[in-house]
Protein backbone atom coordinates (compact mmCIF):
# COMPACT_ATOMS: atom_id res chain seq x y z
CA UNK A 1 0.00 0.00 0.00
CA UNK A 2 1.19 3.39 -1.12
CA UNK A 3 0.93 6.84 2.06
CA UNK A 4 -0.67 8.86 0.38
CA UNK A 5 1.11 12.16 0.10
CA UNK A 6 0.96 14.88 2.81
CA UNK A 7 -0.61 17.90 1.49
CA UNK A 8 1.67 21.33 1.97
CA UNK A 9 0.32 23.65 3.81
CA UNK A 10 -1.24 26.91 1.59
CA UNK A 11 1.45 29.53 2.48
CA UNK A 12 -0.01 32.30 4.03
CA UNK A 13 -0.22 35.78 2.29
CA UNK A 14 1.71 38.19 3.43
CA UNK A 15 -0.17 41.93 4.71
CA UNK A 16 0.81 43.20 1.61
CA UNK A 17 -0.90 41.40 -1.09
CA UNK A 18 -4.13 42.60 0.88
CA UNK A 19 -3.00 46.03 0.90
CA UNK A 20 -1.95 45.88 -2.53
CA UNK A 21 -5.90 44.57 -3.60
CA UNK A 22 -6.84 47.46 -1.39
CA UNK A 23 -5.35 50.36 -3.30
CA UNK A 24 -5.72 48.51 -6.42
CA UNK A 25 -9.63 48.39 -5.95
CA UNK A 26 -9.12 52.20 -4.40
CA UNK A 27 -7.16 53.54 -7.32
CA UNK A 28 -9.63 51.97 -10.34
CA UNK A 29 -12.72 53.79 -8.03
CA UNK A 30 -10.51 56.94 -7.24
CA UNK A 31 -9.79 57.16 -11.06
CA UNK A 32 -13.23 56.24 -12.65
CA UNK A 33 -15.10 58.93 -10.32
CA UNK A 34 -12.96 61.56 -11.58
CA UNK A 35 -12.83 60.90 -15.38
CA UNK A 36 -16.76 61.25 -15.19
CA UNK A 37 -16.82 64.39 -13.30
CA UNK A 38 -14.22 65.46 -15.51
CA UNK A 39 -15.16 64.56 -18.44
CA UNK A 40 -18.27 62.89 -18.20
CA UNK A 41 -16.56 59.38 -19.82
CA UNK A 42 -14.48 56.51 -18.29
CA UNK A 43 -12.09 56.39 -20.97
CA UNK A 44 -10.41 60.03 -20.16
CA UNK A 45 -9.93 62.18 -17.31
CA UNK A 46 -7.88 65.61 -16.50
CA UNK A 47 -5.06 65.76 -13.78
CA UNK A 48 -6.03 67.70 -10.83
CA UNK A 49 -2.66 69.16 -10.96
CA UNK A 50 -1.70 70.68 -14.33
CA UNK A 51 -5.26 70.14 -15.41
CA UNK A 52 -4.78 68.39 -18.88
CA UNK A 53 -6.41 65.48 -20.27
CA UNK A 54 -5.03 62.02 -19.54
CA UNK A 55 -6.28 58.56 -20.83
CA UNK A 56 -7.54 56.05 -18.05
CA UNK A 57 -4.26 54.06 -18.19
CA UNK A 58 -2.06 57.36 -18.28
CA UNK A 59 -3.87 58.62 -14.39
CA UNK A 60 -2.79 57.72 -11.37
CA UNK A 61 -4.14 57.79 -8.01
CA UNK A 62 -2.01 60.78 -6.43
CA UNK A 63 -2.05 61.87 -2.75
CA UNK A 64 -2.02 65.65 -1.69
CA UNK A 65 0.03 65.52 1.41
CA UNK A 66 3.23 63.39 0.60
CA UNK A 67 3.92 60.00 2.63
CA UNK A 68 1.04 57.84 1.97
CA UNK A 69 0.88 57.51 5.64
CA UNK A 70 -1.29 54.52 6.53
CA UNK A 71 -3.53 57.48 8.11
CA UNK A 72 -4.76 58.74 4.79
CA UNK A 73 -3.81 56.22 1.76
CA UNK A 74 -7.49 55.18 1.58
CA UNK A 75 -8.82 59.00 2.15
CA UNK A 76 -11.29 60.25 -0.89
CA UNK A 77 -10.86 63.94 -0.65
CA UNK A 78 -6.94 63.49 -0.13
CA UNK A 79 -6.61 61.53 -3.30
CA UNK A 80 -7.63 62.33 -7.01
CA UNK A 81 -6.58 61.68 -10.04
CA UNK A 82 -3.14 62.96 -11.78
CA UNK A 83 -0.89 61.98 -14.58
CA UNK A 84 2.31 60.72 -13.96
CA UNK A 85 4.31 63.45 -14.55
CA UNK A 86 2.21 65.36 -11.69
CA UNK A 87 2.68 62.52 -9.02
CA UNK A 88 5.67 60.83 -10.07
CA UNK A 89 8.18 63.13 -11.98
CA UNK A 90 7.23 66.45 -10.31
CA UNK A 91 6.69 64.49 -7.38
CA UNK A 92 3.10 65.08 -6.44
CA UNK A 93 3.25 68.91 -7.08
CA UNK A 94 1.98 69.22 -3.75
CA UNK A 95 1.77 73.07 -3.73
CA UNK A 96 -0.48 72.76 -7.03
CA UNK A 97 -2.18 70.22 -5.32
CA UNK A 98 -2.97 71.95 -1.86
CA UNK A 99 -3.83 74.90 -3.51
CA UNK A 100 -6.61 73.11 -4.78
CA UNK A 101 -7.68 70.90 -2.23
CA UNK A 102 -8.21 74.41 -0.20
CA UNK A 103 -10.14 76.52 -2.94
CA UNK A 104 -12.33 72.94 -3.39
CA UNK A 105 -12.45 71.88 0.47
CA UNK A 106 -11.40 75.18 2.61
CA UNK A 107 -8.50 75.63 4.92
CA UNK A 108 -9.93 74.53 7.81
CA UNK A 109 -10.58 71.30 6.28
CA UNK A 110 -6.91 71.23 4.74
CA UNK A 111 -5.45 71.51 8.16
CA UNK A 112 -7.43 68.68 9.53
CA UNK A 113 -6.13 66.75 6.64
CA UNK A 114 -2.61 68.10 7.72
CA UNK A 115 -3.27 66.89 11.02
CA UNK A 116 -4.47 63.15 10.31
CA UNK A 117 -1.69 63.10 7.95
CA UNK A 118 0.65 62.33 10.80
CA UNK A 119 -1.17 59.66 12.57
CA UNK A 120 -0.22 56.24 11.54
CA UNK A 121 -2.74 53.36 11.07
CA UNK A 122 -2.38 49.58 10.56
CA UNK A 123 -4.33 47.56 8.65
CA UNK A 124 -5.23 44.29 9.67
CA UNK A 125 -6.02 41.41 6.68
CA UNK A 126 -9.74 42.07 7.29
CA UNK A 127 -9.65 46.10 6.96
CA UNK A 128 -7.99 45.51 3.79
CA UNK A 129 -10.33 42.92 2.72
CA UNK A 130 -13.04 44.83 3.69
CA UNK A 131 -11.78 47.97 2.04
CA UNK A 132 -11.58 46.47 -1.25
CA UNK A 133 -15.10 45.24 -1.07
CA UNK A 134 -16.46 48.40 -0.08
CA UNK A 135 -14.41 50.03 -3.26
CA UNK A 136 -15.35 47.08 -5.39
CA UNK A 137 -18.92 47.86 -4.88
CA UNK A 138 -18.48 52.01 -4.82
CA UNK A 139 -16.79 51.20 -8.31
CA UNK A 140 -19.69 48.90 -9.20
CA UNK A 141 -22.23 52.32 -8.65
CA UNK A 142 -20.47 54.44 -10.10
CA UNK A 143 -20.27 52.00 -13.51
CA UNK A 144 -24.08 51.01 -13.24
CA UNK A 145 -24.87 54.50 -13.22
CA UNK A 146 -23.39 55.43 -16.44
Amino acid sequence: MIPKPIPKPKKKKALGYYKEKAWDMFSKYIRTRDCLATTGTIDEGVCVTCGQRFSFKELQAGHAIGQRNNSILFDEELVNAQCGGCNFYRNGEYAKYSVWFIKRYGLKRWEEKVELSKELRKYSKNDLIEIREEYKEKLETLMSNI
